[in-house]
């Protein structure tokens, strides 16, 4: 056990010092040494190459080994094997089919977005708190959460206090005083002298004295003596009127009930993996997950049990299936296979009046061998913001054209729709190809026209948005699809606009400006292949980025005069504000109060997330025509050009993911006029949040957005890459890849996937629960 020990000890000093575990070699070695006796072979492997990785990989296997050695040995605490089990059918049946729950709890969980059971059960908790009573004031250490049970010896009331009222109490082993900012001491009634009483808190000690301060108090023991879960609610309507400890103790209720059906789930995940990582069955995992027998409450909280990490090594490994699935699925089909692609993208190139880079040159080569092989493209082109990904595009569509064959390009929004449909046309139409675009703004005779045209194979490529989608819109022959700005689709959305091709399935070209580290884009995008565009064209110059405090921001507004004078305009970002977007708006309208009052001779405008689509468009327009100064939050599109825009300025910086600055920064300089990027932080700051500064002066030193994205990674975790859409987009549930550790089992989870693909026809519980799961998103007909 010493061994164990060192062990432990080891990691949590090399955890908590990036810089130390940089430099220290051997330690792969250090530690499979000390562990060989005590772990399985796969974590013993993940130590072999430990010195070799990059420093993000051997962060997150010493999470994983740390989280496996906090439970050296899984114990059953609950044992449903002998249970028989039902098909696993069962467990999808719809919400208001399940008889154990009555119709209040059935409206409850509809509320909450639970449809079935198994999605009830799969609603796991997002926190836990420990009231078993099973800790003394003597024995518990300050700083720790417990439920004390208590007699109550006295209470008393002293405004001078910080906290006037007080009830001094006792459990035998110490005296103990709840804390409140009562604002007299009516409330204090309720404690009697002599009465039992259970106290949830933090424990806290001052010169000896051991206090709680605002506890939560209960006069009976019901909620104690177990270890409670709480729930994410996200529920609208007469739910939200109940209070929150009312609704989280009727979800603990109607999920409590549910889990009388838990014992009789089948496993569906492959044996050899359930021992290859030493997890327990899904039963056991899932309720152990909504009711937990045992653990501490840190452990749970950082979801390092072996239940938890089975859940979430599961949502991982199915997505990776998933993946691998939609990947054999497209090889399996035809597409247009093109003559001379290479011919005829270098036919337009000749006619561009800038030279592309080499980079853009490569990502043309391995697109043009996919398209001469006759099974469909399906490739994400990765690249900064001004990197070129539109001229790719614009290459692609011409040599496709050429051939006789129409092309979809799908923007999000109309403004950038219409932005493409300009470019396409300028360079396109004068080689003969005609360009047309279908957005909400064409209607009448207009929008029939082109209908009747792309039937008619009249149009070769048309440019679109959501509009793209519509039944009535059918081509001739669509042999090519680029989705621009993939996360701003869902999956099925592009399931749709593939699904316009007639006889054969189109290529397909999905294109991100967000760069993401290329091992992690490897692991999320498994379907597609990726291509990166990391140079930007000729005489493109790099935004000059200055980090500035508050109290410098008179020479700032003194520069942005003069490059209003010269005829540039100003974009001015403040934070989004989560959870109130009246907060939100009221800070952009006082704000772009504050600018048309500094600017009163120029057009100052505004755009906030409480603009309807059309409108931010309208403001986007109007901005790129004839204003001057763009006050905003987040909401710019992205992807918008506006050439003459020369400064951006982004209020309380410290408050935005690296990525997310580098995207907006990339709206101006998109001349041959230089770009100035202005990082305004609050002069608090200065002594205060090092760590703030020093992240931001990384985009100071540098504009190469993968590696800016690398330093986000490391920071702060992909969340901060991908955004809060993108979360959705890949449906986890409970794994969370700003955890080194679930990133690391994302890796583990796509190689065990590739190695199953071949027996899933063998499996039936696992084919069933991957189609319930991504029913939205692949057509598993061919593999039942």
């Amino acid at each position: 056990m010493e061994n164990l020990e060192k062990a432990r000890k080891f990691i949590q000093e090399l955890e908590g010092d990036r810089l130390k575990l940089k430099r220290s070699y051997g330690v792969g070695i250090y530690l499979f040494n000390l562990l060989k006796q005590h772990l399985e072979p796969t974590y013993l492997n993940l130590l072999k190459e430990f010195d070799k990785l990059p420093i993000e990989k051997r962060i997150g296997i010493l999470k994983v080994i740390k989280g496996r050695l906090s439970q050296p040995a899984y114990k059953k605490a609950v044992d449903f094997s002998h249970v028989e089990k039902k098909p696993i059918e069962k467990f999808f049946l719809p919400i208001e089919k399940v008889s154990i729950l009555d119709q209040k709890e059935k409206k409850l969980l509809k509320a909450l977005g639970i449809n079935d059971l198994y999605s009830a059960l799969w609603y796991l908790p997002v926190r836990y708190e420990d009231r078993r009573l099973n800790n003394s004031i003597k024995t518990t250490k300050p700083g720790q959460k417990v439920a004390l049970k208590l007699r109550v010896l006295e209470t008393g009331y002293d405004p001078s206090e910080k906290y006037p009222a007080y009830v001094k109490c006792e459990d035998g082993t110490g005296i103990l005083y709840l804390r409140f900012r009562y604002k007299d001491q009516k409330p204090l009634y309720a404690f009697k002298k002599g009465s039992y009483i259970v106290a949830y808190g933090r424990l806290k000690e001052f010169k000896g004295e051991k206090y709680m301060v605002h506890p939560e108090v209960s006069f009976q023991e019901e909620e104690f003596g177990k270890i409670l879960p709480f729930y994410y609610i996200r529920s609208k309507g007469e739910i939200k009127a109940i209070s929150s400890k009312t609704r989280h103790r009727k979800i603990r209720q109607a999920i409590g009930k549910l889990l009388e059906y838990v014992k009789y789930m089948p496993e569906y995940l492959p044996e050899e993996l359930l021992q290859k990582y030493q997890f327990p069955n899904i039963a056991e995992s899932l309720y152990m997950a909504h009711s937990p027998q045992d653990g501490d409450e840190d452990t749970l909280n950082s979801l390092a049990t072996p239940f938890q990490r089975r859940l979430i090594y599961e949502e991982l490994f199915l997505f990776q299936l998933i993946l691998q699935l939609r990947k054999r699925q497209i090889s399996t089909l035809d597409a247009v296979k093109l003559s001379h692609p290479e011919r005829h993208m270098e036919e337009l190139i000749s006619t561009l009046p800038f030279k592309l880079t080499e980079a853009q040159r490569r990502v043309l080569e391995e697109i043009a061998k996919d398209l001469k092989t006759g099974k469909p493209m399906n490739r994400l082109l990765q690249g900064d913001v001004g990197s070129g990904k539109t001229v790719v595009a614009m290459a692609v569509s011409y040599a496709f054209a050429k051939e006789g064959y129409q092309c979809a390009i799908m923007a999000p929004t109309e403004i950038l729709a219409q932005q493409h449909y300009e470019n396409f046309k300028r360079f396109l139409e004068p080689l003969g190809v005609k360009v047309g675009l279908l957005t909400s703004s064409v209607k009448g005779s207009a929008r029939n026209s082109v209908y009747r045209h792309i039937s008619a194979g009249n149009i070769s490529v048309l440019i679109g948005t959501h509009a793209l989608l519509q039944d009535r819109l059918e081509f001739e022959n669509l042999a090519f699809v680029v989705i621009d700005e993939q996360h701003r689709f869902g999956v099925m959305q592009r399931r749709e606009m593939l699904s316009k091709g007639k006889n054969l399935f189109p290529h397909c070209l999905v294109m991100s400006a967000t760069p993401i580290p290329r091992t992690l884009a490897l692991s999320l995008y498994g379907d597609l292949d990726i291509s990166i565009i990391d140079q930007m064209p000729e005489g493109r110059k790099p935004v000059i980025t200055k980090l500035i405090f508050e109290s410098q921001m008179e020479k700032c507004i003194s520069f942005i005069r003069s490059e209003l004078e010269k005829g540039g305009k100003v974009y001015v970002v403040y934070p989004l504000i989560e959870g109130s977007e009246k907060v939100e708006l009221k800070s952009a309208t006082e704000s772009y109060m504050l600018w048309k009052s500094l600017f009163p001779d120029r057009k100052v405008l505004l755009m906030h997330g409480r603009l309807k689509d059309r409108e931010k468009e309208a403001v986007m327009r109007e901005f790129k025509e004839s204003g001057d100064i763009l006050v905003s939050t987040t909401v710019i599109e992205v992807g918008v050009d506006v050439p003459s825009a020369t400064v951006m300025v982004i209020e309380s910086a410290h408050m935005f993911g690296l990525s997310q600055i580098h995207q907006l920064r990339g709206r101006v300089g998109r001349s041959e006029r230089q770009g100035y990027c202005f990082l305004v932080v609050p002069d608090s700051l200065k002594n205060t949040d090092a760590e703030a500064i020093k992240r931001l002066r990384v985009l100071v030193q540098t504009s190469d957005g993968f590696k800016i994205a690398e330093e986000d990674l490391k920071m702060r975790g992909p969340g901060e890459l991908l955004g809060a859409s993108q979360s959705g987009y890949f449906g986890f549930t409970v794994a969370n890849l700003a955890r080194a550790e679930d990133r690391y089992l994302l890796e583990l989870a796509k190689e065990d996937a590739k190695a199953m693909i071949e027996k899933l026809n063998h499996m039936e519980n696992l084919k069933k629960v991957l189609a319930y799961r991504y029913k939205d998103s692949i057509d598993m007909s061919y593999i039942a």
